[in-house]
């Protein structure tokens, strides 16, 4: 049994994180982090395509606050939901979801609420309320309808949900990084109801993550987003934002491998001085004659707002060459927006391109998919 098949997320890889630098510029609004792990020769294995499991830990700051209100010290004995493992409560604070509202603990609390618009949240009939006080708070918040301690640790633990791993796309070839996986992290962060508030996992990663902490890791395997066999064929890689994570690792993996195939990126962000991420790597593979062709949209840098999309299109002719002659066709990053609209710009370069009306081009399209010759790798945001 290899490494691999060892390491899942019922049973992670004790990693060392030995890195997390800034790859944005002084000034830039966002806090993305090129985050380097450490896997050993004893850990998991991964190709460039796969995803990295990650099973983070919550801010101990919002473990302490949960703490004082329960008026416990931590070393109280808990059991898991679902699991009945028994843990510390500080141990399964760690590991339950308190950045959201759970609806089991919003129901405990609501029935014990002297507040009118807390109570109405006990009637799982209103769907609307529930919905509507639970955007943007916390367990925290929660807690805070009632006298401090007065539910019990485990009414606590009992009404919460564990933490869902977070995958994220790996950003690096073992070839050229073995023994090590790398990771292109945005840090999520924002206000609600008052207070500061950050995405767990990236905060853990970005963060928290210091003087080589441990994390359990496991790697998911991906099935279809790989590189071509052949590597002669012409790829061309759609990634904006933390998108580029993974065409960071397959233009690693095609330098290394000699792959004689072209290579095509497009890449977005807000601002070239400060959101071009890995622009010196980049640059270099442009010089070795690594990355063929790169199409930059950076939609804050004049006024009206250019993305990723519209490059495609300003490259309509040149693209449909590329896809005409084989090329594998590949997006990463956000699903309600970008992936969408590159996806329609597809459409209409193909149609107008190919001389297609738009029944035909989506049979084209489809039929890229159904031959692995467009791929996608997208997520919420």
């Amino acid at each position: 049994m290899s490494a691999s098949d060892t390491y899942n997320l019922k049973n992670p890889y004790q990693a060392t994180v030995l890195d997390a630098a800034a790859l944005n510029g002084e000034g830039s609004s966002k806090d993305t982090r090129h985050v380097v792990i450490e896997l050993g020769s004893e850990g998991p294995t991964y190709e460039p395509g796969d995803s990295l499991g990650v099973l983070a830990k919550n801010d101990p700051a919002l473990v302490e606050q949960v703490l004082n209100w329960l008026g416990a010290t931590g070393e109280e004995p808990v059991v898991m939901p679902k699991t009945g493992e028994e843990k510390s409560l500080r141990a399964a604070l760690e590991r339950l979801e308190l950045t959201k509202v759970p609806k089991p603990l919003l129901k405990t609390v609501a029935e014990l609420s002297e507040r009118a618009e807390v109570s109405a949240l006990a009637d799982p009939a209103n769907k609307e309320g529930i919905s509507a006080y639970s955007d943007g708070r916390d367990v925290i918040d929660l807690l805070n309808e009632l006298k401090p301690g007065s539910l019990s640790p485990q009414a606590v633990v009992d009404g919460m949900k564990a933490l869902l791993p977070r995958l994220y796309s790996i950003a690096s070839s073992p070839g050229v990084n073995p023994g090590q996986v790398h990771l292109t992290v945005g840090v999520v962060s924002w206000e609600s109801h008052g207070r500061e508030r950050q995405g767990v996992a990236s905060a853990y990663l970005g963060h928290r993550c210091t003087n080589q902490a441990k994390a359990d890791v496991y790697v998911h395997h991906s099935k279809s987003f790989k590189l071509p066999e052949d590597g002669a064929t012409d790829v061309i890689m759609v990634g904006p934002g933390t998108g580029i994570a993974p065409f960071r690792a397959y233009l690693q993996e095609r330098e290394f491998s000699k792959a004689t195939g072209r290579n095509w990126l497009f890449f977005g962000d807000q601002h070239a001085a400060t959101d071009y991420l890995y622009a010196d790597e980049f640059a270099g593979m442009q010089e070795r004659g690594v990355l063929n062709r790169v199409d930059l949209a950076f939609s804050r840098d004049q006024e009206q707002k250019v993305y990723v999309q519209h490059r495609m299109l300003e490259n309509a002719a040149e693209l449909w060459t590329w896809v005409e002659g084989g090329a594998k066709f590949y997006v990463c990053g956000d699903a309600l927006r970008m992936a969408k609209d590159v996806d329609a710009a597809l459409h209409q370069i193909i149609e107008e391109q190919g001389g297609m009306d738009a029944d035909a081009a989506k049979d084209y399209v489809k039929k890229m998919k159904k031959d692995k010759r467009y791929l996608r790798d997208v997520y919420a945001v």
